[in-house]
């Protein structure tokens, strides 16, 4: 809020998951409710999966105006919203929501924006257009999901779905459609011919922040200076997988950079219009 009051008119939106404490969406979020001179405040609240069916259907009681989702609990959220309220396309396609939002009716509404936020983030760091391209994408989660559908949404010539189990990844093309299951024996060839590698595992994911750089989804020695390479992980901010990237001179889109654009289209949902990634994102190294 820009006078930093909260009171009774304040709207409050809020990260529901398990666990949330290292969350950065408190500190982008508010920045830019203060710097558009909304009253509203972000929160996040602890949810274990027993309680979210309860935490959705009290939004209205409670007043909340929307929650941003996180893992574990955007399959399960997508599911219940099905049921009480409405989902779009994007939740019907990959069974995953990060985005709630309680309408003047009294009505809840979800959505999922990682997958455009993954693509607004390459488009704008990079200066690269994802139409025509041809994408590696690691994984075969909620994230991945909602990255593939994106990916398709927007003119992705061929997208890639490389998964330790080929089984999950068969499921996830099945949903998506227009793209591919990747076999292990020819993921070199594959990252290779693609312009884009997209990592949406928990694989070099450090809570703390600090990162032993160890741990990269795929051997780094396959990325080359052709490549733009983006990690959904922001903790650490520098990844291995990035930091080989780095070194070959490939383009590089850090996690922190998917998060404020995801962030931005959010708050465009709640509010009606987005927020500054720049800012959203010195506030969160700055908190760092």
């Amino acid at each position: 809020m820009s006078n930093e009051v909260v009171n009774a008119p304040t709207r409050i939106a809020a990260i529901i998951g398990n666990p949330v404490a290292q969350s950065l969406s408190p500190v982008i979020h508010n920045a830019v409710f203060r710097s558009l001179g909304v009253n509203w405040l972000y929160l996040a609240f602890l949810v274990e999966s027993e309680k979210v069916r309860q935490t959705l259907t009290e939004m209205a009681a409670l007043g909340i105006a929307g929650y941003s989702v996180t893992m574990p609990h955007k399959n399960e959220v997508a599911r219940i919203v099905a049921e009480i309220g409405e989902v779009d396309e994007v939740v019907k396609k990959t069974s995953a929501a990060n985005t709630v939002m309680l309408r003047s009716d009294n009505s809840i509404f979800a959505t999922n924006t990682d997958g455009q936020g993954a693509c607004n983030a390459i488009e704008s760091v990079a200066n690269f257009k994802i139409a025509g391209s041809r994408v590696v994408l690691l994984g075969a989660g909620g994230t991945a999901s909602a990255v593939a559908y994106a990916l398709v949404k927007n003119g992705a010539k061929d997208v890639l779905i490389h998964n330790r189990s080929p089984q999950r990844a068969e499921e996830l093309v099945a949903r998506i459609g227009s793209c591919r299951v990747g076999r292990q024996a020819e993921l070199a060839n594959d990252v290779e011919q693609a312009q884009i590698v997209i990592n949406t595992t928990p694989v070099g994911f450090d809570p703390s922040g600090a990162g032993s750089k160890t741990e990269s989804p795929i051997d780094v020695r396959l990325i080359k200076s052709h490549h733009i390479v983006l990690d959904a992980v922001y903790r650490p901010l520098e990844t291995s997988l990035l930091a080989a990237a780095k070194k070959v001179g490939a383009k590089t889109v850090d996690g922190l950079e998917m998060l404020v654009h995801q962030a931005a289209l959010q708050q465009e949902i709640w509010l009606g219009r987005r927020g500054d990634t720049k800012l959203m994102r010195d506030a969160a190294l700055n908190t760092q």
